[in-house]
C-alpha cells in the first residue's frame, strides 16, 4: 500500500487539528484516503491525541525529539514511535500486532517549501 498527499494542522478551540488527504494504491485500488486527530497540548512537547469523534488516540511527550506510543485496539495493539528529524520534517512509524492485522506503517511529513522561506 501507497498513500501519497498532504497533511496539514488547523486550529480548533484551543487545540490542533491534523488532517491527512491522500490518494492511496493497494494492488488494483486507487481512491482517496483521510483521517482527523486533535493534539490537545497540555504543555510544550507534550499533548493529548485523541481520534476526530473524540475518544482517545494516545499520549505524546516530544520534548527529547523522539516518542515511544501505544493504543490498544481490541483485539490489536499500535505501538508507535514519532522521531523529529529537524525543524520541517518528522516520521511516524507504527507497528500494529493482533489478530486482525500485521503491519508496519512508515510515514515521513516534511514541510512544503513556502516562497521566500529559508529552510
Amino acid at each position: 500500500m501507497r498513500l501519497s498527499g498532504t497533511a496539514r494542522f488547523f486550529p480548533l478551540d484551543g487545540a490542533l487539528l491534523f488532517e491527512e488527504r491522500g490518494v492511496m494504491t493497494l494492488g488494483g485500488y486507487l481512491g482517496e484516503a483521510i483521517r482527523r486527530y486533535v493534539f490537545r497540548f497540555t504543555d510544550a512537547g507534550t499533548a493529548l491525541v485523541s481520534f476526530e469523534d473524540g475518544r482517545p488516540f494516545h499520549h505524546l511527550e516530544l520534548r527529547n525529539g523522539s516518542a515511544c506510543v501505544r493504543h490498544d485496539c481490541e483485539p490489536d495493539l499500535y505501538e508507535g514511535r514519532y522521531r523529529l528529524l529537524g525543524p520541517d520534517q518528522w516520521l511516524l512509524s507504527w507497528r500494529i500486532t493482533g489478530p486482525r492485522k500485521q503491519q508496519l506503517i512508515t510515514s515521513r511529513y516534511r514541510r512544503k517549501a513556502q516562497p521566500g522561506r529559508i529552510v
